[in-house]
């Protein structure tokens, strides 16, 4: 340490200021709902290689902690004072950007000639063109169907704007006045940051401020380790699922190794589907990226609420992804809906820690953060409106000490909903119902929180609707140590003749006129056993909608009766009712009926098989491959549940020439 612990902490709080003020500038001078009202931004300062040192712990989005910026860097050098690099693409930034519309600078702040930091920022942008409005389609088959690509480039020379740039984002997308509100937020908010560390230099000295960059870093990184010297050494392996890849009706797998030695964890994908050829896939390059280890991130810092927050902590974090896995696709991969991916590592990663501490690890959240899209027609200039409708969580899963948030995931816990009053001034639309849905919550000792259900009408003809990242449609949030899983999602279409009819998802829906959607979120699956949940608490939920006195007593044996409109707990009959239903057993993971059917036919065996077979293959091919197996499967073997061996059997059968 080269500061005294008095004086990094003194430093600390000043970076934590910093980094706080310019996610505040994007907050009040961004031009788009999805941003100033959602906060789908992030701010950061990071050292000299491209570590950040400092991540704000609640402005904006959280999970971009562990990106490197070292190689967008390097890509725009020599840089200068008043430089500022431009980028969103992931293939050529080594996954800084995750996809297309991420939108995001960097500034190299120096200090009488001297390289001292960087400031970065990042705001998911409003539209980038590509296929559909606002740029994201699931179905997207490669990167260039998904908008403009931007490599690290100079958005700024020597404090002056590069018109030639301007002119490429200008005419590269349907709204970019909208864009261009919210890249001068950004351009902003990294100005503060040399203003400010200029100030702070004033303060202490350069010396001091460097080294306490890498200082925060170093103890980060054994605060981390000591938490996960807490967590019994051994290897744990768990599972997921994505419902499909929207093409095919083939679940997309997701497993982990675990692996726990002496304050050190290693994270193997290998077992991790293939990419796939719709927008389902992360480009990580291989990295400890973020976006795959979000949720041991989210461990840590819960078990150490005084850690300081940068890429410190996953110093002690080994990664294996294989090439051509879902989790480190290659180009031209389409990378639209990543934060699925990333929604779902978050369970699995937490499922694996379930087995080594089981009270420390929530059950499972719904599983999604659905950015939900309108765009009408602007007859008076032929373009088009656009703006995010909300961003859709669902029920968090309940832990051992608390019930699961109702509403929102932790997983996606830093976007903010859209002020409904807000949302129909800025597009042609009415929101008629965003409440909570009675009965969702998967039941536990502590529930899991409820879903969402949000119905808007669309007001002006040829409308266009998008949606990313629904997910836990089909398989359900699972629930722990004896507690129960939580609710599916839905989404339903109500035309004008009010025919209402249900979908499977959303890609891109075209709509008329007073068309209504209404979309239901997945709940968040229990913890713990429901019959030992407090029956006042049962009543409580009741009393406030979450749950029918029908659910009150099935799921928790908590008898209420209901006399001239005051609800009341019958003791006597909740005791026997849960008496008769009560078991001594204890479930680890309630995965719902519909898991447990899927994997009592494709086994969890049949299913890491395949996933390494299919690596001998070239990344592009994969998919193919792994479609083919499941057709014979169906074909051939439905009947029977998959292990290696019918897996090995239907591989030497096939041809791959």
């Amino acid at each position: 340490m080269y500061n005294d612990p008095a004086t990094l902490e003194i430093i600390r709080s000043n970076f934590n200021s910093i980094a706080e003020s310019m996610g505040h500038v994007i907050e009040r001078t961004s031009f788009t709902t999805f941003v100033k009202e959602s906060a789908d931004y992030a701010t950061a300062l990071a050292t000299p290689e491209g570590d950040f040192f400092v991540y704000p712990r609640s402005a904006g989005v959280t999970i971009f902690l562990s990106l490197h910026l070292k190689t967008a860097i390097k890509k725009c050098e020599p840089l200068n004072p008043g430089d500022i690099i431009l980028l969103n693409d992931p293939y050529s930034s080594d996954g800084v950007a995750t996809h297309l519309p991420d939108v995001h600078v960097i500034k190299p702040i120096f200090m009488n000639g001297k390289l001292l930091c960087y400031a970065w920022s990042f705001v998911h942008c409003s539209d980038v063109g590509g296929l559909v409005p606002s740029s994201i389609s699931p179905t997207a088959s490669d990167i260039h169907q998904e908008g403009l690509r931007i490599p690290p480039v100079k958005l700024y020379e020597g404090y002056e704007l590069n018109q030639s740039v301007q002119k490429f984002l200008d005419h590269n997308s349907r709204v970019p006045h909208l864009n261009n509100g919210d890249f001068n937020a950004m351009v902003a908010a990294v100005n503060t940051a040399e203003s400010r560390m200029t100030k702070l230099i004033e303060k202490f000295d350069f010396t001091s401020i460097r080294n306490g960059m890498y200082d925060l870093l170093n103890l980060a990184s054994e605060r981390a380790e000591k938490v996960i010297e807490n967590i019994p050494d051994g290897i744990y392996e768990f599972s997921d699922y994505l419902d499909d890849d929207m093409i095919t009706d083939i679940p997309i797998r997701l497993a982990v190794d675990l692996t726990i030695s002496k304050g050190k964890m290693k994270v193997d994908f290998s077992k991790c589907d293939p990419q796939v050829k719709s927008a389902f896939n992360l480009a990580s390059h291989g990295t400890r990226h973020s976006f795959m280890l979000q949720g041991i991130i989210n461990f840590i810092i819960s078990a150490d609420p005084f850690i300081p927050i940068n890429t410190g902590i996953v110093y002690p974090i080994d990664v294996i992804a294989p090439k051509g896995t879902i989790v480190n696709a290659e180009y031209p991969s389409a990378v639209g809906i990543r934060h699925g991916i990333t929604m779902r590592l978050y369970n699995v990663l937490l499922g694996a820690l379930s087995q080594a501490a089981a009270e420390l690890v929530p059950a499972a959240g719904a599983g999604q953060a659905a950015i939900v899209v309108l765009s009408t027609p602007n007859e008076s200039t032929g373009t088009r409106n656009m703006a995010v409708i909300e961003p859709l969580g669902g029920g968090g899963g309940g832990q051992r000490d608390k019930d699961g948030a109702d509403g929102i995931d932790h997983a996606a816990a830093f976007l903010k909903n859209t002020p409904i009053e807000s949302l129909e001034q800025h597009i042609e639309t009415i929101v008629y119902r965003y409440e909570f849905i009675p009965d969702t919550s998967g039941a536990g000792l502590y529930r899991g929180g409820s879903a969402i259900q949000l119905d808007f009408k669309a007001l002006k003809s040829d409308s266009i609707i998008t949606a990313r990242g629904m997910e836990r449609m089909r398989f359900r949030p699972w629930g722990l140590s004896n507690g129960k899983a939580g609710a599916i999602g839905e989404v339903y279409y109500i035309d004008q003749t009010n025919e209402k009819r249900k979908m499977k998802k959303i890609d891109v829906l075209h709509v008329e006129k007073n068309d209504i959607v209404s979309i239901r979120t997945p709940g968040g699956g229990g913890w713990g056993n429901p019959f030992k949940r407090k029956p006042e608490s049962v009543l409580y939920d009741v009393i406030e909608g979450l749950i029918s006195l029908e659910k009150a007593k099935d799921d928790y044996g908590v008898e209420i009766t209901k006399t001239n409109e005051e609800l009341t707990i019958d003791y006597n009959q909740t005791e026997i009712n849960r008496n008769k239903n009560q078991s001594d057993s204890i479930e680890s993971w309630d995965f719902g009926q519909e898991r447990i059917e899927y994997e009592n036919h494709w086994t969890p065996e049949g299913s890491n098989a395949l996933a390494i077979l299919l690596q001998k293959l070239p990344a592009s091919q994969r998919w193919i491959y792994k479609s083919e197996v499941h057709r014979r499967v169906e074909n051939e073997y439905s009947q029977i549940p998959v292990d290696s061996r019918v897996v090995e059997k239907i591989w030497n059968e096939l041809s791959f020439e």
